[in-house]
């Protein structure tokens, strides 16, 4: 393998780490929007699907994907409708911390593989310059 594809499967890796990042960040941040309507959290929650489709890369139709949904009974919420209840996009927070500490921790073993390439190649460099 030359030293090209090695630098190139680095930084998509890297890539790939950092798009795990934004989604899961993006997941994270939507956890705790409450909606007055069921329209509005499927509506957000579908964004989520999609954008989760095109980070993964799959074949899925974005109509193919169900978003969670739930509805919480909370009449002093702000946002509550005339029933009382707020809609919010069932995400699981422990779940996305984990995801954004493995991608954090791969996106650095992707770093680490492309330092590690650089600097064999400065050596093999430095070997020929003497």
């Amino acid at each position: 393998m030359d030293s090209i594809s090695l630098a190139n499967i680095a930084k998509l890796g890297m890539n790939f780490e950092r798009q795990r990042v934004e989604l899961a960040s993006l997941r994270l941040s939507h956890a705790n929007i409450a909606y007055s309507n069921a329209a509005d959290a499927i509506d957000a929650a579908n964004k989520l699907a999609n954008f989760s489709i095109l980070v993964n890369q799959t074949n899925q139709e974005s109509g193919s994907v169900q978003p969670e949904i739930k509805a919480i009974h909370n009449p002093s919420h702000p946002n509550a409708n005339k029933q009382g209840y707020i809609y919010l996009i069932n995400t699981d927070p422990v779940h996305e911390m984990a995801t954004l500490v493995s991608a954090l921790r791969s996106y650095e073993a992707n770093i680490k593989a492309y330092d590690t390439n650089s600097e064999m190649n400065k050596a093999a460099l430095s070997i020929g310059g003497k």
